[in-house]
């Protein structure tokens, strides 16, 4: 029997994902419905359900080496489309990510024993009903994913706490990342990575002016120099502006600890005319009395030798 899988439109239209990257994530999509039906692919962890699709099955589908499905699912879960859970001994898990989840539903009428009469169509951060099928599990209103609100709310908190980021630029990141959580850390690990490198590379590392919540500089500036860095940022693709806010984030960071090199200034000097002229330095064979001295480390056959065969071409 023919197996068909939908595709979403939206899917079709991102212009960051290639032909691979897309029917991956259309199968993962379409995968997610039978998860659903099933509860054992519901991990009480993460309060949702996941996928598990073996490297070795989408080298077959896709028609492809092993490298490039590693490739393709790093860039989908980079690109905060999937989340993947890996533990020991058993298949590593695949989660939709949270903000396609808000955005993508899918069939779940579809029971492996039975079919209802009619469909019910659920949301991917939903369960299934317990009248589905004897296998699923009872989770209409008392067992729901945390809201997306309560995640950032937690997530802010959290990063305020650890990370001594102030309230604006926190809010900046939720601005830019547009509350999908997921982005939001890997945003803050950019501005970490950032820190790190200027401060290491100068021999800051735990001092004080390295840190963002004794740095001046930084409590008063960092918010507004991540407004000007993402109004540019989110003009790129998706899979590079993490290299152009990096770059951007150090060369602020170098200005806000202060190691910004001054440029060189050139002082002119005063001659007997009165005029400033830039003073330069004559080489020695230029000057007034330079009398010239043979370099006695020639060795004046081999100059004879050679001098004979130019002339006797």
């Amino acid at each position: 029997m023919n197996q068909f899988v939908q595709l979403n439109v939206n899917i079709l239209k991102n212009k960051d994902l290639n032909s691979d990257e897309k029917i991956t994530l259309s199968l993962i999509l379409d995968r997610m419905k039978s998860s659903m039906q099933r509860r054992s692919f519901y991990d009480s962890q993460k309060q949702a359900y996941y996928v598990v699709y073996p490297v070795k099955e989408l080298m077959d589908i896709l028609n492809v080496g092993k490298n490039t499905v590693v490739k393709i699912l790093k860039k989908l879960e980079y690109l905060s489309l999937i989340v993947k859970k890996r533990s020991f001994n058993q298949a590593t898990r695949i989660f939709i990510a949270p903000a396609l989840m808000e955005t993508e539903t899918v069939d779940t009428s579809a029971s492996l024993d039975n079919k209802p009469a009619e469909s019910q169509k659920v949301n991917f951060n939903q369960k299934t009903n317990q009248n589905l099928h004897n296998n699923t599990i009872n989770t209409c209103n008392d067992v729901q994913t945390t809201p997306v609100i309560d995640r950032v709310q937690q997530w802010a908190e959290s990063t305020q706490q650890k990370v001594g980021l102030t309230f604006t630029s926190i809010q900046a990141i939720q601005k830019f990342c547009k509350n999908n959580v997921e982005k939001c850390k890997q945003v803050v690990r950019l501005i970490l990575n950032a820190r790190n490198s200027v401060a290491k590379a100068n021999r800051l590392v735990k001092q004080p002016v390295a840190q963002f919540e004794s740095n001046q500089n930084i409590i008063n500036g960092l918010a507004q120099q991540l407004d000007h860095i993402f109004s540019y940022a989110v003009k790129l693709p998706q899979s590079n502006y993490a290299g152009y806010v990096t770059n951007a984030l150090k060369a602020y960071f170098t200005s806000a600890f202060g190691l910004e090199t001054k440029p060189v200034v050139v002082k002119p000097t005063k001659f007997n005319d009165g005029k400033k002229r830039i003073h330069e330095e004559l080489p020695e064979w230029a000057k007034d009395g330079y009398e010239f001295k043979a370099d006695e480390s020639v060795d004046m056959n081999k100059k004879a030798m050679l001098k004979n065969m130019i002339d006797a071409i």
